[in-house]
């Protein structure tokens, strides 16, 4: 059992680091190719397909998972028929929505005050398809707990928008450019994806079951975890609108450098969080509580002991990295970043969390916590941005994802108790670290400048991080190897 979900974690994290390396590598690429007004176009093109794949996905794809999750074994025809029903439903809800959004592009661009955006949402129309159809494709792994396979799909995809982003920008450099290389990428995704689950069905076993019933199903259990997407997209979403609508292309640029860091280093705990959450819902059905409890509890501790040193040296880096990797006209995003590295913290936190949520059949609690926040990020975001700029979107986001994440903590821990003494311990070890880490980096760029300061800093204060890992007993690097050689 535990070979096996070390596999599932091992097999998402290197899908999800591929992912993140091609991001990165789109993200510095684009910043400077683009320049940061196209870029800062182009991802405010980005946030409105963002919110409308609200609509084309809602929950379907996670509802369907969590049936998937629960039939596969016990009744596999019963399962299958999950999966043709919520098929359907996904692809008319993508088909639709794209089709809504070409044609309410130019009213769109009178919203925002922004013509030249009109353009690029037509043909992001194609985003919102096919980057839904991948995703359902990708969840609906998930639910069968074929995580290898779904990590595949997840790299797969990092690489087709790579190769097809860079090729097309490469070529004629702009926003549209750029658009067309995500609709090709995630098209290439979609058939992939499709083949996949076709592959991990039981097709052959299907009877006569009562369609009407399964689908009836799916909907329902679809509409709290719709509610929370909402939640979820008011949250990373809304905010990058609306510093484009408060302020300009070039804050959204800024802004959204913050967002796509902070994503690219929660690739740790949403791959634990991925892996894992399937097994926490089948565990506790089968009378395993107790097992799934210490199971969470180990991954929250993995989560401190990475993001708590990890937004402390984020903090300390970005006055040298983001002028270094960036470029000087990108500097305005220094104090974005530094703020949004306590929602880099907050992120690890919800991404073991919020998956396990659902597979513990707690996804209301999750809705009505996440509308809330959701709520007070909206409101906190229009009192903020006009007063003191896009900083007020920063701070509005850590805020709110602050209380989400704490709150579904909570949740899975009235479901699955675990030790929060022993959590507490880990913690104080995981700041003495920090402090340690952090006193060592701050030397370092405020004695040396550029490229010099930064490489210093990360490999310095990544060394620090590994010995003092060991040396307060926080991570067993006997266990890893042992791991890694079965």
């Amino acid at each position: 059992m535990r070979s096996d979900l070390v596999s599932s974690v091992t097999s998402e994290f290197a899908g999800r680091a591929f992912h993140a390396l091609m991001a990165g590598v789109l993200l510095v690429f684009l910043t400077r190719s683009l320049g940061a007004e196209s870029y800062g176009l182009l991802a405010l093109a980005i946030s409105v397909f963002a919110f409308f794949r609200l609509f084309s996905e809602m929950g379907i794809a996670r509802s369907a998972a969590r049936y998937v999750a629960e039939f596969k074994s016990s009744e596999p025809a019963k399962a299958d028929t999950v999966v043709v029903e919520s098929r359907l439903l996904a692809i008319v809800a993508a088909i639709a929505v794209a089709l809504i959004l070409v044609v309410s592009a130019d009213v769109i661009a009178d919203v925002l005050d922004e013509p030249s955006i009109a353009p690029v949402i037509v043909v992001g129309s194609g985003i919102v398809l096919f980057y839904s159809l991948h995703q359902y494709n990708r969840i609906l792994l998930q639910g069968y707990e074929n995580v290898i396979a779904s990590a595949k799909l997840h790299a797969l995809e990092a690489l087709f928008t790579g190769l097809f982003v860079i090729g097309f920008v490469l070529y004629e450099p702009s926003a549209v450019t750029a658009v067309l290389g995500y609709v090709f990428g995630y098209g290439s995704a979609a058939i992939v994806g499709f083949v996949m689950i076709a592959r991990v069905r039981s097709p052959d076993e299907t009877g006569e079951r009562d369609r009407s019933e399964i689908r009836y199903q799916v909907l329902r259990y679809n509409v709290p975890l719709t509610v929370t997407r909402l939640s979820d997209v008011v949250d990373r979403q809304v905010d990058i609108l609306l510093v484009g609508y408060f302020i300009n292309p070039l804050a959204v640029a800024f802004y959204t450098i913050g967002k796509e860091i902070s994503q690219l280093v929660s690739v740790p705990a949403a791959s634990l969080g991925f892996a894992l959450s399937p097994t926490y819902g089948a565990d506790k059905a089968a009378g395993r509580g107790k097992n799934a409890a210490a199971l969470y509890q180990e991954s929250l501790n993995k989560t401190l002991i990475f993001y708590v040193p990890a937004a402390v040296g984020i903090i300390l880096v970005a006055d040298v990295a983001i002028p270094s990797i960036f470029g000087d006209e990108y500097t305005g995003a220094i104090v974005v970043v530094q703020i949004l590295a306590l929602f880099v913290f907050f992120e690890g936190l919800a991404s073991i969390s919020s998956p396990a949520v659902d597979y513990l059949g707690r996804a209301r609690s999750k809705a009505i916590v996440k509308f809330i926040t959701s709520l007070g990020n909206l409101i906190l975001n229009i009192l903020l941005i006009p007063v003191v700029g896009v900083v007020g979107a920063a701070i509005a986001t850590v805020i709110t994802h602050g209380l989400y994440s704490f709150a579904t903590v909570y949740i899975v821990y009235t479901e699955l108790p675990f030790d929060v003494p022993s959590i507490g311990r880990c913690l104080l070890r995981v700041l003495v670290l920090s402090f340690v880490m952090g006193t060592a980096v701050h030397g370092l760029t405020q004695a040396f400048t550029g490229y010099t300061a930064l490489i210093l800093g990360v490999t310095i204060g990544t060394g620090i991080w590994l010995f003092a890992c060991h040396a307060l007993d926080l991570i067993d690097y006997g266990e890893i190897v042992t791991m890694l050689k079965n």
